[in-house]
């Protein structure tokens, strides 16, 4: 069904919020005014939430404008032709599923992770996925039929790969039903018009709410929040919540005690999270020691010394292009984001940016003016005036 479809997607494309788990309300979607209000309530097909564009510093992307088995051209968003080589060992994602080259096709958006030695050569392929959201107003055979926020009829292919979720669990096609709210995701037809479905949610009765506070304890399966109003609530996990934070893909392991979180849920079920925002920690500075190949130690801005620890499973992205940990040298200024470490003292890191001094020239005094404090005349402090 997905194989050979060309795809068209809009350029002008607004993203839609991370995570976008839509409701059934009496009149409206209900989640629509929280996941959809930048833009996206008059648009049709809109996605880059969903994916890695919203993160350009840690991977180049673009349209595919050709490909074949070996190479693939790419216009960057930047709009700089790029030749990729693809090789036997580049991997391919299509959304969140596991794909093949032969997805790949003229018009795609894809996100591109290339090898630290050679930036034209692709370790990674992710293509992104178009969405569709409405109500449901027909179900055919094999095919279901919405009206979007606009009121325009979107035709959605659905077929046996097609998988379907309802309050974050499992369903089936039998679970669509007329004047359904459903938000889908998959690839453009051929025909230009209609989405060919990889996946489809169900809105749920009820109102989406997210629950902000502390983690005060957490489980494989669950994790206790501490409330600003101080109520305790535990929450469970599913097979389809999310967890997100920093733009980052997390998990349940990222949890830690203390942490600020966000817990979306569903007010039919309100003690399971549909997705999980972690506010994740921040460490920046000089590089003044590296331990091994597991531990960092800079000087931060206001000089204290603090430790980043790393692992087989930290990233390091530098000028937007993924590296390793050889390229984290003394006197270097690194970011790092991750999770507290369990002594409080020290950060896990989860993503390394190598990052590099910004050169600013000096602004030459104006003469009869007083460029120091800001308060020259002719208007040079340019100080909340802009030219019409």
């Amino acid at each position: 069904m997905h194989t050979g479809r060309m795809k068209v997607v809009g350029r002008s494309i607004t993203a839609l919020a991370i995570g976008v788990a839509l409701t059934v309300g009496s009149a409206s979607l209900a989640s629509a005014s929280s996941h959809h209000d930048n833009g996206n309530k008059n648009r049709d097909v809109a996605s880059a939430k969903v994916s890695p564009f919203d993160y350009a510093n840690i991977g180049r992307g673009g349209y595919v404008m050709a490909v074949n088995a070996t190479s693939m051209t790419v216009e960057t968003w930047s709009n700089v032709i790029t030749n990729y080589t693809l090789t036997p060992t580049t991997k391919y994602t299509e959304g969140k599923s596991p794909s093949t080259w032969a997805s790949l096709v003229v018009g795609d958006r894809v996100n591109v992770q290339t090898s630290p030695s050679d930036p034209t050569t692709a370790l990674s392929v992710n293509i992104e996925l178009a969405e569709l959201f409405g109500r449901v107003t027909a179900l055919g055979t094999g095919s279901i039929t919405i009206m979007g926020p606009q009121g325009f009829s979107r035709t959605i292919v659905v077929g046996l790969t097609t998988t379907y979720t309802a309050g974050g669990a499992p369903v089936t096609l039998a679970s669509v039903a007329v004047g359904s709210k459903i938000f889908a995701q998959g690839t453009i037809d051929a025909n230009s018009t209609s989405l060919d479905a990889v996946s489809i949610e169900i809105g749920n009765a009820g109102n989406m709410e997210t629950i902000h506070g502390v983690v005060t304890g957490f489980t494989t399966s669950s994790v206790t929040v501490l409330s600003k109003g101080a109520t305790s609530t535990t929450f469970t996990f599913t097979t389809t919540t999310t967890f997100k934070g920093d733009g980052l893909t997390l998990s349940a392991a990222d949890l830690a005690i203390g942490q600020k979180v966000g817990v979306e849920v569903n007010s039919a079920a309100a003690t399971t999270a549909l997705n999980v925002h972690i506010e994740l920690a921040h460490l920046e500075g000089k590089v003044t020691a590296v331990v091994g190949t597991s531990s960092i130690t800079i000087s931060g801005p206001q000089g204290f010394a603090r430790t980043v620890d790393v692992s087989s499973t930290t990233t390091y992205f530098e000028h937007g292009v993924a590296v390793t940990f050889a390229a984290v040298v003394v006197g270097a200024r690194i970011r790092a984001v991750g999770t507290i470490a369990a002594d409080q003292t020290s950060l896990n890191a989860i993503r390394v940016v190598i990052q590099h001094p910004r050169v600013v020239t000096p602004k030459l005094e104006q003469k009869g003016g007083h460029g120091d404090h800001g308060s020259g005349g002719g208007g040079s402090s340019g100080r909340g005036h802009h030219r019409k």
